[in-house]
């Protein structure tokens, strides 16, 4: 709390410093007017005094030694007079240039005064005037109508200011003393102790009792402050403890659910194993089953040749499935740094990939409708990778077609279009069966598939899915039961040109 002294002792100088001086310049300078105001009707009456011993009618003024005293003690340097006409002026004493009369001997007329000042001196507070020039229209001792001025020096006003110096600035430093030592006395038990005590609770925190805050002093805003300043803390006090209770009961949840998360990972990587084995066994069980008996069969001496290479054709073409589902399942599972990249041309691709799914999928109830907008349509991506993509999207879009409509038309549409962030978009939509909104969330899982058994091994997608992910860019599936199907996938563009490829 002593800097709060200090700057309270401070203050209060320098407030009461100024206070006090600037009342004393003000009563100065009060004094000061009303010296000069003294001054000028002094100056006046001696204008019309020495206008009484003056006869214009002399060449040579004579002027009484009471005048002439007067002139002498009271610091005049010049008297000057002249008639009503255009006569010369007479003068007593010495004017400079600077202290002409002229303009103040014409202007004052019809018993009208005419004054000013001249000069500034400093009298050790303020700029004071230093020159009187006064003229008045009176008469002569012939009762004759002249004008008289006379220039008159005002030290005899700024000297008492200059003398009164000590005076003034003991009485200013008394005053200061005085009224700064009771103002600073009364504000340091008003507000520097009050605040010392304030200080003293909060660090301590332990005297909650209003009234031994203030013990012996009368009630005011300071007791009103510690009354209110108890009841804060007795709030924190209590909200600290319910806090502490809250943060233990956040960390014991906190660790409950950091429990769980690890048990429902571990959890999810069982049943994602578990889901890859029931897959596996399912897929690569049947083709065996089906090659057991086969090669039972083939045991039989009593066979003829044709069902001996009837029995082989079958067994190699379930060997045939059970090695795409291996080569799936390493596509699923290969690294893109592994796969061999090149720049390939969308458009191309889709067509020559059309053009396959024809030949291998003749049904005529099928139209493919392309509509090709895209103009940047390079990319940097493995060919046969992508290639396998497009025509697993195509088969399963097939596949819907043929389980929705029977007699009637399907269509697959094929588009592509360019985004503003150098990206190619290709959409692969049909008018097929569709999926239910429930399998929508599965559909990229590994041997997820909602074909029947042995036409689908549920790997297309999981593979099309990390493969495009692999390459920089998304695949996205929308599906509406009984509406059909829609594949989205977006790939970044490169600046390769076609006749480049």
């Amino acid at each position: 709390m002593s800097t709060l002294k200090i700057q309270l002792g401070l203050t209060l100088t320098i407030l009461m410093s100024l206070s006090m001086f600037f009342f004393g310049l003000v009563l100065l300078m009060l004094w000061q007017r009303n010296a000069l105001q003294q001054e000028t009707i002094a100056t006046e009456q001696f204008l019309k005094m020495a206008s009484t011993s003056i006869n214009l009618r002399q060449t040579t003024p004579i002027l009484t030694t009471g005048i002439t005293n007067f002139i002498e003690e009271n610091n005049i340097h010049c008297l000057q007079w002249k008639n009503a006409t255009d006569s010369p002026t007479r003068s007593h004493g010495t004017c400079t240039k600077q202290e002409s009369l002229a303009p103040l001997l014409r202007d004052a007329k019809n018993d009208a005064n005419a004054v000013s000042f001249s000069g500034m001196t400093w009298n050790g507070f303020f700029f004071s005037r230093q020159v009187l020039f006064m003229a008045i229209s009176s008469h002569d001792i012939n009762n004759e109508t002249l004008q008289i001025g006379v220039v008159r020096s005002l030290e005899n006003v700024s000297m008492p200011i200059k003398n009164i110096q000590k005076i003034f600035y003991g009485y200013l430093i008394l005053n200061v003393l005085i009224f700064v030592s009771i103002g600073f006395t009364r504000l340091v038990h008003l507000v520097v102790r009050p605040i010392q005590r304030l200080s003293q609770l909060a660090d301590s925190r332990a005297d909650h009792n209003d009234s031994a805050f203030f013990a012996g002093e009368r009630w005011g805003e300071f007791t009103q402050l510690s009354s209110s300043l108890n009841r804060l803390v007795s709030r924190i006090d209590g909200d600290k403890q319910q806090l502490q209770t809250t943060v233990e009961s956040l960390k014991k949840a906190n660790e409950e659910l950091q429990n769980n998360r690890d048990e429902m990972i571990r959890t999810e990587k069982l049943a994602s194993v578990g889901r890859l084995s029931a897959g596996l066994a399912h897929e690569i069980g049947n083709p065996l089953g089906i090659i057991q008996g086969y090669v039972d069969l083939l045991a039989d001496d009593s066979l003829d040749t044709g069902d001996r290479k009837l029995f082989s054709k079958k067994t190699v073409q379930e060997l045939d499935r059970i090695n795409g589902l291996i080569r799936n399942l390493l596509d699923l599972s290969r690294s893109p740094v592994t796969s061999a990249s090149s720049h390939v041309n969308i458009h191309k691709l889709l067509n020559d990939t059309i053009d396959a799914v024809r030949i291998r999928k003749s049904s005529a109830t099928i139209n493919y409708k392309t509509d090709f907008s895209a103009e940047e349509t390079i990319v940097h991506i493995d060919e046969n990778g992508l290639r396998q993509v497009f025509l697993n999207c195509i088969l399963n879009s097939i596949d819907a077609i043929e389980e929705q409509h029977e007699n009637t038309k399907g269509q697959i549409v094929l588009e592509t279009v360019n985004k503003s962030d150098n990206t190619i978009t290709i959409t692969i939509r049909d008018n097929g069966a569709g999926l239910d909104k429930k399998h929508l969330a599965s559909i990229f899982d590994p041997f997820f598939t909602t074909k029947e058994v042995g036409k689908g091994t549920g790997l297309g997608l999981a593979v099309a899915h990390n493969m495009i992910k692999s390459s920089g860019g998304t695949l996205q599936f929308s599906s509406e039961q009984g509406v059909g199907s829609t594949i989205t996938i977006s790939l970044p563009t490169t600046q390769k040109q076609q006749e480049d490829l």
